[in-house]
């Protein structure tokens, strides 16, 4: 289990050359776009109801065609997906992934290639409100204390590279990779105001803006009860230490697992998000183009255990396990209900060949 404490310092120079401060500006509104992806995104009838959200985001610089997207979000759905690709014969291939599904519970975000210069990015986002009904009754579970639940994350992904980390950071002193995974748990209330966050990024920044995004930020401070994150994998930058926070390993094959446990003393509002991003930018041209691929789109797949004796209730209604807290039905049809949320969880666990008998 990784510590809830752990945190990441950032310490960005500002005085670059022309084109690192191009990288700089752009990577900067890419920031600015994945600030609002913490937000709540008006997008219609397909958007998740308040207090839920899955939101994808990827980016691309370097070598694109003219009719490629420098980037694409999506918050539109309990399932979002955003992919971008470029191959062109003066700079290579390059393509950057990203799905948060809260329908399958896991992130997924891959990006790099094989080119000249490589600058790419994905990033995955999902989150929801969870709360808790006894299992006999159905009603609102009263919550204790000293009573814990807990994530599980179960992390699979693969760095592959055709030249080690330190033979491109001497080829170019701005080499990055940076795979960054985190989950932070709020008392009810972060998502009403991450949303407010989101009409002020939209807003001309002035003195006022400034000072109410503050306040936000102190507000959604207040109501954390725990987080945690790490890297998954050594990170390689020249913009800020990596140390201050955890490094896990990673592997194609075997899951990483990282917990979280809280008592959160009631219901309860959550976010988890997976990063990729790469950037090698060479200053003088090489004989054969480099590989690097951060891959993650093998997924985090995540799980919640709640308090024994109760079912867990979520605002989406479509994180696994869970029952949407607007259809909790009346005691008389609980028991029913129950006996097919069990037969449903039965299902899950068979095999394939099982499942096709009793179709």
């Amino acid at each position: 289990m990784l510590p809830a404490s752990a945190n990441c310092a950032e310490s960005f120079d500002l005085h670059r050359s022309p084109p690192q401060a191009q990288f700089r500006e752009r990577t900067m509104i890419f920031n600015a776009k994945a600030q609002i992806l913490v937000g709540l995104t008006f997008c219609g009838a397909n958007c998740l109801a308040a207090g839920a959200m899955s939101a994808s985001s990827v980016s691309y610089i370097y070598g694109a065609p003219p009719t490629t997207a420098l980037y694409q979000t999506n918050t539109t759905g309990a399932t979002t997906e955003s992919s971008i690709s470029a191959n062109t014969s003066y700079n290579g291939v390059e393509s950057a992934y990203a799905q948060a599904s809260l329908r399958t519970a896991s992130l997924k975000a891959r990006s790099g290639g094989t080119a000249d210069q490589i600058n790419s990015r994905a990033s995955a986002q999902f989150g929801d409100s969870f709360g808790a009904v006894d299992s006999a009754t159905g009603q609102a579970h009263n919550w204790q204390a000293n009573e814990k639940v807990s994530f599980n994350f179960a992390i699979t992904g693969a760095v592959q590279q055709s030249l080690s980390s330190e033979q491109m950071s001497a080829l170019d002193s701005q080499f990055s990779s940076m795979n960054h995974f985190g989950i932070s748990v709020y008392r009810p209330g972060y998502f009403s105001r991450a949303a407010r966050m989101e009409e002020l990024w939209a807003l001309p920044y002035t003195d006022a803006v400034a000072l109410e995004l503050s306040v936000l930020n102190a507000e959604i401070d207040s109501l954390r009860i725990a987080s945690t994150h790490a890297w998954l994998g050594r990170v390689y930058t020249p913009w800020f230490d990596g140390s201050q926070a955890p490094y896990i390993n990673i592997d194609a094959q075997n899951p990483t697992v990282v917990s979280l446990d809280f008592a959160p003393g009631g219901s309860f509002e959550w976010t988890a998000y997976l990063e990729v991003m790469t950037r090698f930018q060479p200053s003088t041209p090489l004989a054969e183009r480099p590989t690097f691929v951060a891959d993650f789109s093998h997924s985090i797949g995540v799980s919640f255990t709640g308090i024994d004796g109760t079912v867990t209730t979520s605002t989406s209604g479509y994180f696994p396990d869970t029952i949407a807290v607007a259809a909790i039905p009346e005691p008389s049809t609980w028991a029913l209900m129950l006996g097919g949320m069990g037969l449903l969880s039965w299902l899950r666990k068979q095999s394939p060949s099982k499942r096709t008998e009793l179709a």
